[in-house]
């Protein structure tokens, strides 16, 4: 029995790449598969399933996100502290940004794998999966695959404003800081006597550029962002591996 995808997930470009892309393995249950040192096949299924995994990770914290500010403590809603409710607000994000860069990171490595299986000299870090990165899929498919799109989405990905904020977020909270609601109150009277007032609310982090509005939205506008970009690439990448079908062998 499978799991449960998000609605939002692109389930079905990503299953038609799997299943694109699995033709390029021995069966599972092969011999060349079970008693492979490397564990090509292993590394290939896992890290598919590793994407959708991630994926379903990031919005079921951007639901819980959402209900724990649906109805937040009185102190909460003065604009005071509530260290409770930080810590699960926190909490909520820390994950969703770590799983959100884990989708690209997995999809990244997954793909390593399909290259490996058409062009093994052009991928030559299957014996250290530890060194198969974004960046070192990304050359070693701008090598191999120059022309293909999904290699330019690979290289384009670190540029992309959209991924650079989950990079950039993930990076801090992962590494080494935590967040915190930020409040900003200002007033201006005018010359005709009337008065304008100010209310903003971010999610601060020490370092980050550039502002994570604070909402109950927070998540959902970089989860909205995260399925735009995996679409992308999964469309690519199920092309990519239906174009380049193994031949099959002569009786």
């Amino acid at each position: 029995m499978d799991i449960a995808m998000p609605s939002t997930f692109p389930e079905t470009e990503f299953r038609a790449f799997g299943l694109a892309a699995a033709n390029f393995f021995p069966s599972v249950i092969s011999d060349e598969a079970l008693f492979d040192p490397q564990e090509k096949r292993r590394h290939f299924d896992w890290s598919w399933q590793a994407v959708r995994y991630r994926y379903r990770s990031c919005a079921e914290c951007n639901d819980e996100f959402k209900v724990l500010l649906a109805n937040p403590s009185e102190a909460w809603q003065a604009g005071w502290g509530d260290e409770e409710l930080s810590y699960k607000l926190e909490r909520c994000i820390y994950m969703f940004f770590v799983s959100g860069l884990s989708v690209f990171d997995s999809f990244a490595f997954c793909l390593y794998f399909v290259g490996h299986a058409m062009q093994p000299g052009d991928f030559p870090l299957i014996a250290n999966p530890r060194k198969i990165t974004r960046i070192t899929t990304s050359k070693a498919f701008s090598a191999a695959f120059p022309q293909a799109a999904v290699t330019g989405l690979l290289v384009a990905l670190p540029g992309d404003a959209r991924f650079s904020i989950i990079d950039m977020v993930r990076n801090l909270v992962g590494h080494r800081i935590t967040g915190r609601r930020s409040v900003r109150e200002s007033s201006a009277t005018h010359a005709d006597g009337t008065h304008t007032h100010r209310h903003e609310e971010t999610w601060h982090i020490p370092g980050a550029v550039g502002t994570l509005m604070f909402d109950s939205e927070l998540l959902q506008r970089h989860l909205d962002d995260i399925t735009a970009l995996l679409a992308s690439l999964a469309s690519a990448a199920r092309a990519f591996a239906e174009a380049n079908q193994p031949k099959k062998a002569q009786p």
